[in-house]
């Protein structure tokens, strides 16, 4: 077996393991060693310069990049590691406030505590990306008559057909062998129980997506499958489905997941060389913005959130041989999920869980880090908390439920690996942690930390711009300094709260569907952001108090300017966090992908030259410029105009008549309407919304293989958001965020109490508004 196949760990990953304990032993004797103040700021500052001049060093590297990027991977990984290890070491013999009353050495422990989780997850994070294992597809061999066949299923509950009706079109002609491949709706929300719920309104409804479900699989040649009831949420919805068909090998799509044309292509030859692999899994490739992302207005200037997971995670984890099922845009062979009897359903992450299982078997797992699928994100905050929740619930019960450490077949490795999917989502209580820790020592003069501002600085100083250093070395590309720390404050006490219910009751959470696909015509702040007013009042309130401490307090200075800034931090997080609770206005419903091509422009017999922006199964956004929109009005006989901020509503109207032809780079052509004009004044050009108009099936199944058949322009828009920003460049971007949309939403919420008075208030703040968005 080879490591190309993900069957069994190399010798290079045999070796790394004992080599990575080795240096661990190495680290605790050295970072053990004491030392005098003025020599361990000479240590601590040399070694984290170094790791600076070795980071450097990595971004300069071009040739020879194989050779010695491991070697400089090692070695801050080791001197980072003594740092941290040091600077931990140190807290806990000399810093620890017992002696300052019971609040503070009960207050102290809680962020003693934090730190070490931090450390754990940092040593985690060194681990997983030692040595990032990267593939490339592996096209089926033989006869095509004989490829595997392949099942096609496309799991719904409740979503809008509109969702679902680009996923079963791109299924549909994939480029594979047609007798080869079924695809099928999996419709669990047109089960028996449901078409017939005592509720009249209820039954109808169901029994209405149900037939049009049946006729979209009948109009494009899929299959219709759904059940008696509604059990076991997904992952039943899954194994009914195995039971009515034969395939050998299952693809899974979200019904949101519209898959490109070599999908199948690129993934089927791994199971034809590895016969112990029992799953491919690919990135989870999103077209729209997330809450965050569309409120924060950040969509087309940062990285995606989840690449730093599907870019960098997903191949260090492959490595270890524990890369995993997450849900969707993976293909799974059959013959294990009958071996495992089916999907597993004892948690809410049935398909993380699927995969422990199958590892345990001796099975193999693999991971190809190439966008096949365009995605939709969960349009709301709340639609964003339901899914993080799951997320982090199913991880953690995974790790009660079915704990790693007692499941026999499993490499220490891989123990160790599903441990750490638990320990991870401890980042919302640990977040959640530090923002009271201010508070608590500038307005209730708490002892947290019992030590000298030269002390933090020796020790704290050269591990707290070491972790930057390393955030950056493997990061750079995928996430930018800070916003993951704007990610886990969204998410800190929801998940939190969702953490605490299910060490309390692990059996307890019930799988939820995120939501997809949701429109939203008005602004309006979610009734999740309650709990953040109040975390933004201590912090502000700890930066007021801090100050008139630190007049006070003259021999106190040094903590107190530490702390503050700590608050200040803290309050431009927060800040940006509530940035990203004002909902903005959301019409779209379907995926819109970014399409950055030359375009021919058909009209009335002439044709231009045009450029695309993004497109979609039912229309397709172009820029015209000023010049080439005015001839298009001559040659219309239309009427040109002296203001260039907008179109008059007579003209639009009359250009909205004309029929276009969009000419495509990949052939074919499609008719189109006018949409929409929008006139850039920055730029001197009009962004052209199209709509376009079907004859026949045939066309839409043009539009969307345009818009989302083709993986090699999903990468590239991928790779146009990649790029890194420096630490100063990321702090002063923070700094706009946070000023910016926070104060966007606290005036909006002003605004509203002030002009509707406190009834709007009380909507937004009480426990109604809050079980509603919930």
């Amino acid at each position: 077996m080879t490591r190309t196949s993900g069957s069994m760990m190399s010798w290079t990953s045999r070796f790394v393991f004992p080599l990575w304990i080795l240096s661990a032993l190495i680290l605790i004797v050295l970072a053990q060693t004491p030392t005098s103040l003025s020599a361990q700021y000479k240590l601590g500052f040399a070694v984290f310069l170094a790791i600076l001049f070795l980071y450097m060093t990595s971004l300069r590297l071009k040739c020879r990049r194989k050779v010695l990027l491991p070697w400089i991977r090692w070695s801050i990984v080791f001197l980072s590691t003594f740092l941290g290890w040091r600077y931990l070491y140190w807290r806990a013999t000399e810093t620890m406030p017992f002696g300052y009353g019971i609040a503070s050495s009960i207050a102290g422990l809680m962020l003693f505590l934090v730190e070490v989780y931090g450390f754990i997850t940092f040593l985690f994070g060194h681990f997983i990306n030692i040595q990032p294992l990267l593939r490339k597809p592996e096209p089926p061999t033989g006869d095509p008559a004989h490829y595997p066949t392949v099942d096609i299923f496309i799991p719904t509950y409740n979503e809008d057909p509109l969702v679902l009706r680009p996923t079963v079109i791109a299924a549909t002609q994939m480029d594979y062998p047609q007798k080869r491949f079924r695809v099928w709706i999996l419709d669990d929300g047109g089960t028996e129980k449901k078409c017939n719920d005592s509720d009249p309104a209820k039954a109808q409804k169901a029994r209405e997506r149900a037939s049009l479900l049946r006729d979209l699989a009948a109009e494009f040649g899929a299959g219709y499958i759904t059940r008696a009831r509604n059990e076991h949420a997904k992952a039943g919805n899954l194994n009914h489905a195995l039971t009515k068909t034969e395939g050998k090998l299952i693809l899974i799509l979200d019904c949101d997941h519209i898959p490109s044309r070599d999908f199948l292509q690129s993934t089927v030859g791994f199971f034809q060389r590895d016969p112990k692999l029992f799953l491919v899994q690919t990135p989870h490739n999103f077209v729209s913005a997330d809450p965050v992302e569309r409120n924060l207005k950040i969509y087309s200037e940062t990285p995606a959130e989840n690449e730093l997971f599907y870019s960098v995670m997903q191949p260090g984890l492959d490595f270890w041989g524990t890369s995993f099922f997450c849900g969707s845009a993976a293909v799974l062979r059959r013959k294990v999920l009958s071996e495992l009897g089916g999907i597993a359903g004892q948690t809410i992450t049935e398909d993380a869980e699927t995969t422990l299982d199958a590892i345990a078997l001796g099975y193999h797992t693999a991971y190809l880090n190439k966008p096949m699928v365009s995605g939709l994100q969960p349009e709301t905050y709340s639609g964003l908390i339901i899914q993080r929740v799951r997320w982090g619930q199913g991880m953690l019960q995974i790790f009660l439920l079915k704990n790693p450490w007692l499941h026999r077949g499993l490499s220490i490795t891989q123990r160790l690996l599903y441990t750490n999917f638990a320990i991870y989502w401890g980042f919302a209580v640990a977040r959640f942690l530090l923002f009271l820790a201010p508070p608590a020592f500038l307005i209730f003069g708490l002892d947290l930390c019992d030590t000298t501002a030269g002390q933090l600085l020796a020790y704290a100083g050269p591990y707290f711009f070491t972790s930057f250093v390393v955030t950056q070395f493997y990061y750079r590309n995928v996430r930018w300094p800070f916003i993951s720390q704007i990610y886990e404050t969204v998410q800190s006490y929801h998940v939190t709260l969702g953490i605490l219910r299910v060490l309390r009751y692990p059996r307890s959470p019930s799988f939820e569907v995120t939501p997809k696909g949701e429109q939203m015509e008005q602004t309006f702040i979610s009734g999740l952001s309650r709990p953040f007013y109040l975390l933004l009042i201590l912090n502000i309130g700890a930066i007021v108090w801090g100050v008139m401490r630190w007049l006070a307090e003259p021999w106190h200075r040094g903590a107190i300017d530490f702390v503050i800034f700590w608050a200040v931090l803290d309050t431009l997080f927060l800040l940006a966090a509530l940035g990203a609770m004002l909902e903005r206005p959301q019409r779209r419903s379907e995926p819109r992908a970014t399409f950055r091509e030359s375009l021919v422009a058909e009209y009335d017999g002439a044709k231009m030259r045009v450029t695309g922006v993004d497109a979609s199964r039912s229309g397709i956004k172009v820029h015209m410029t000023r010049n080439d929109f005015q001839a298009v009005l001559q040659c219309l006989d239309l009427p040109s105009w002296s203001a260039h901020d907008s179109v008059p509503k007579d003209i639009l109207r009359r250009f909205s008549l004309v029929t276009w032809h969009m000419h495509f780079p990949e052939g074919g052509s499609l008719a189109c309407v006018l949409r929409n004009v929008v006139f850039d004044q920055n730029k001197e050009r009009y962004d052209i919304g199209f709509n376009y108009i079907f004859k026949s099936s045939t066309d839409e199944r043009l539009a969307v293989a345009t818009a989302f058949g083709d993986s090699a322009r999903l990468q590239r828009n991928v790779d146009y958001r990649h790029g890194g920003k420096s630490v100063p460049a990321a702090f002063w971007y923070l700094i706009r965020l946070g000023f910016h949309h926070g104060s966007l939403h606290i005036v909006y919420l002003i605004r509203n109490m002030l002009g509707r008075g406190w009834l709007v208030c009380t909507r937004i703040l009480t426990k109604e508004t809050w079980r509603k968005d919930l």
